[in-house]
């Protein structure tokens, strides 16, 4: 990968955890126990795959925060460059429960604070 590839995905990740802090603390705490299963399941994706779960997470925040009575939109559009299974992913996630989002972006964060140590402190 080259460094210009690293860093920018490098700033992806910044721009996705800075936004998932914001949403978690908007939420009430999680009464959720920590999986540690589904965070080992993150550890071991590449980092393309990570940054295209992270993406679609992050993706499906800003929807939700930018619904509007006038402008609903019911779940994220299909990418015609996107795997099929990945776009049946984005979409299935309009129908988490906010509980269920809060707790997948719970791990997503704690994954890209275990692969960037540095965005935790900033």
């Amino acid at each position: 990968m080259s460094s210009e590839s690293w860093m920018d995905k490098r700033l992806t990740f910044r721009v996705h955890y800075d936004e998932f802090r914001r949403f978690l603390d908007s939420m009430p705490p999680s009464d959720a126990p920590q999986v540690d299963v589904r965070v080992e399941k993150l550890g071991r994706l590449t980092v393309n795959h990570f940054q295209e779960l992270t993406t679609d997470v992050f993706d499906e925040i800003t929807r939700r925060s930018t619904n509007t009575l006038e402008n609903e939109v019911s779940s994220l559009s299909q990418n015609i460059t996107f795997h099929p299974k990945r776009n049946e992913a984005r979409r299935k996630m309009a129908y988490f429960t906010l509980s269920l989002l809060r707790d997948m972006v719970n791990e997503v964060l704690r994954e890209i604070e275990h692969r960037y140590p540095e965005f935790k402190g900033a």
